[in-house]
């Protein structure tokens, strides 16, 4: 069983969960269904004792409260299950220990377990959050809380409430003398905005505690941040488009003055929390990072050896935010590569060249020595790869397909490499002289390239070889490429890339990240091997030798 710190995440093993709540006085349970912006769909999201169940979820109270998910049966367009535990009168939850949520499964083992720290005049809070992340779902503590009660967390989701005054008493569900429930303020119909969430926790209350070793790896912890600091953008966005519509309301009178304010600050507070959470957990498991996932002016690369499997990911750069100040996510690119890479022309000349020599050499330390290898393909012969030809020639033909491919060589290459994918596509055997089995291709002026007659082969080298290990590395050089029809093809099925400071979006929330390529210090000019990519390929050289 994980015991989750606020903000931390977990994945569920079970397909069938049950989440209840303990606390010093009685509690009401209840559960809300959301959309991707944590908006609910309609009034029938609500999940209470007065309309026990929606697809998926189900509320009962047979003793306690609780509320039990199919997750196979969440509707596809709900991203997430909301578990919310209010009190009823003026009770708050500062005036008693923290209350604490459990998840079960539906064997009844428990799963994780959150303690809600740091809670004062809300008298309801979002305790747990199911989200779907892929195919998969996962829980997120939350501890998000709301002085208004369980009408204010409604509204914040999107569920207008109709004056709910003061909440009138439910059928008790505890043991005898408990006290009574409160009834549910009942939703009148959608809103347009989603108001923002009340103060919370103050950050030093809220201390991170270290991922266990057994949950996930450095990979994927890093796109878990990436994902928590996206959707934590995405909640201060509507809590301040919401500020923004209740400052126009306090303007024209009809508000009472100074919940813009407040609205405002709570969610500046509750974002830099969340920053600060999430720049701990990196630190945390910063000593987990081998070199291909470290920068390169990390110590990490100082005691580099070869590695005797597949690492997990590379390192592509640091993701960041202005509105999230002093956080930098590693951007990790998993390993296998199952997709191409497209590398933009970026400010400078040869931004793109340098990133990509500097991906090859992750790529090179990634893998390990006896399994890789690198086909160079330039027609033009303009992108100052002639470097390659410097090496030993048995390091040449072994490791580097025979030097960079120009000219009509570079035609024939690629049909070369095309039979290739062929042959290993239908099942067949390249043969114990063909090379090493993995090929990285790197096609430098890809502008160029699919503007040229061989364009139609290319493009079918960027769909079919990454999945049968010819992995491509598309570089847009000297030549722009063309707004075609083809270059939008090629790039859609890539991993598009800025070679140079850029923007990328996320694909939970849509939130915009600048991308800071991680670049060597020595590929400027490229008219030399930079030092790092020629002390790795030369050990892949000398391990081959050896076997």
């Amino acid at each position: 069983m994980a015991e989750l710190s606020p903000g931390a995440n977990a994945p569920l093993p079970a397909r069938r969960v049950t989440a209840t709540a303990s606390c010093a006085v009685p509690v009401d349970v209840s559960a809300l269904l959301v959309g991707p912006g944590l908006r609910a769909r309609s009034d029938a999201d609500l999940v209470f004792y007065n309309a026990p169940e929606a697809p998926g979820v189900r509320w009962s109270g047979d003793g306690r409260q609780r509320v039990e998910v199919d997750l196979d049966a969440v509707p596809a367009d709900a991203a997430a299950v909301l578990i919310a535990v209010s009190l009823t009168g003026a009770t708050t939850f500062g005036t008693m220990p923290p209350p604490r949520l459990g998840l079960t499964s539906g064997a009844g083992d428990p799963l994780v377990e959150f303690t809600v720290p740091g809670l004062g005049p809300e008298r309801a809070i979002i305790g747990l959050e199911l989200y779907r992340r892929d195919d998969r779902w996962k829980v997120r503590a939350v501890g998000q809380g709301y002085a208004g009660g369980l009408a204010e967390l409604l509204e914040a989701h999107g569920i207008e409430v109709d004056d709910p005054g003061e909440p009138e008493s439910a059928p008790a569900v505890g043991p005898p003398l408990a006290a009574p429930s409160p009834a549910v303020p009942q939703p009148t119909g959608p809103q347009s905005t989603v108001p923002p969430p009340a103060t919370p926790p103050p950050a030093e209350s809220r201390p991170p505690s270290p991922p266990p070793a057994s949950e996930v790896g450095y990979v994927e912890r890093c796109w878990l941040v990436w994902e928590d600091a996206s959707r934590s953008l995405a909640a201060f966005h509507s809590s301040t488009e919401h500020a923004l519509v209740l400052r126009n309301e306090e303007i024209a009178g009809r508000k009472p003055a100074g919940g813009f304010q407040r609205l405002m600050e709570a969610a500046d507070q509750r974002l830099r929390a969340d920053a600060a959470q999430l720049r701990d957990e990196l630190a945390r498991v910063e000593p987990q990072v081998t070199p291909e996932a470290a920068p390169f002016d990390a110590p990490a690369w100082l005691t580099w050896q070869p590695r005797a499997d597949l690492a997990e990911g590379m390192l592509l750069g640091r993701l960041s935010t202005a509105e999230l100040p002093g956080l930098q996510v590693p951007l990790i690119l998993r390993l296998p590569l199952r997709r191409a890479v497209w590398i933009s022309r970026g400010t400078m000349p040869g931004d793109s060249a340098a990133y990509a020599w500097s991906l090859v050499t992750r790529f090179l330390a990634a893998v390990p020595p006896g399994l890789v290898g690198l086909e160079v393909i330039d027609a033009a012969g303009l992108s100052g790869a002639g470097w390659l030809h410097g090496f030993d020639p048995s390091t040449t033909a072994r490791l580097l397909g025979g030097g960079v491919a120009t000219g009509p060589a570079a035609a024939e290459r690629l049909r070369r490499l095309l039979d290739l994918v062929d042959l290993r596509r239908i099942g067949g055997d390249d043969g114990p002289s063909a090379g090493p089995p993995l090929r990285v291709v790197v096609v430098m002026d890809a502008g160029a390239a699919l503007d040229g007659e061989d364009s139609h082969h290319l493009l079918r080298l960027v769909e079919d070889g990454p999945l049968v290990g010819v992995p491509v590395l598309l570089v847009e050089t000297d030549t722009p490429a063309a707004d075609s029809v083809r270059t939008m093809r090629v790039r859609q099925v890539c991993n598009d890339l800025p070679s140079s400071e850029g923007s990328i979006g996320d694909s939970w929330v849509g939130a915009e990240w600048t991308l800071i390529p991680d670049v060597l210090p020595d590929t400027v000019g490229g008219s030399r091997a930079p030092a790092l990519f020629a002390h790795v390929l030369g050990i892949h050289a000398r391990a081959g030798t050896a076997t």
